[in-house]
């Protein structure tokens, strides 16, 4: 059994090195299958660049990110994010320093609700990385982790037997010919 299936990765390898090399002529797929297979590997390629381009919207500057995150273990704020957002950071600050300055100055007043916006749309921002995240960016790593190594295995597997039925297409005209060469003998 372990012959015949060796027998068959040779002819298979046989058949390829037939193709590329001495130009023997494949079975050609369909239009519609060559279309098909230019669409899905367009879409592997999409997916790859969609997920590190909504990474890099949602996290632009690691290093800045990564700075504020160790800013923010050291002042103690542990929070649920990994990281703070720029807007909660600078609306802590503009809080702080409205304080600072008094609320019955109307530059304080400012400041305080200017930060106090500038928090708020740091929270708003966390709901929108956390939104993408579990319903973007998980169905799309998903799909290009397991769809589309699906679909993958699944082409190199039809290109194998692709291969396996030329050899035997080949064989067969082969047999044919030998048969009608011994008969006209």
């Amino acid at each position: 059994m372990a012959f015949a299936g060796l027998k068959k990765q040779i002819n298979k390898a046989n058949q390829y090195m037939s193709e590329k090399i001495g130009g023997a002529e494949g079975t050609k797929f369909t239009e519609e299958y060559t279309e098909m297979e230019r669409k899905t590997d367009l879409t592997n390629e999409l997916v790859e660049d969609l997920l590190n381009k909504t990474k890099e919207y949602l996290q632009p500057n690691p290093a800045s990110r990564a700075k504020l995150m160790v800013s923010s273990k050291l002042r103690g704020g542990v929070k649920a994010h990994a990281y703070t957002q720029p807007e909660g950071t600078l609306g802590e600050a503009m809080v702080k320093y409205g304080k600072d300055l008094g609320e019955e100055s109307p530059f304080g007043l400012s400041l305080i609700e200017c930060g106090e916006a500038l928090k708020q749309m740091g929270e708003v921002k966390y709901a929108l990385e956390d939104n993408v995240k579990q319903n973007f960016l998980e169905p799309l790593h998903h799909l290009q982790t397991k769809d589309m190594k699906d679909v993958m295995h699944h082409r190199k597997k039809l290109q194998g037997r692709r291969l396996d039925y030329d050899c035997k297409k080949r064989r067969q005209a082969k047999t044919d010919s030998s048969g009608k060469n011994a008969k006209k003998s």
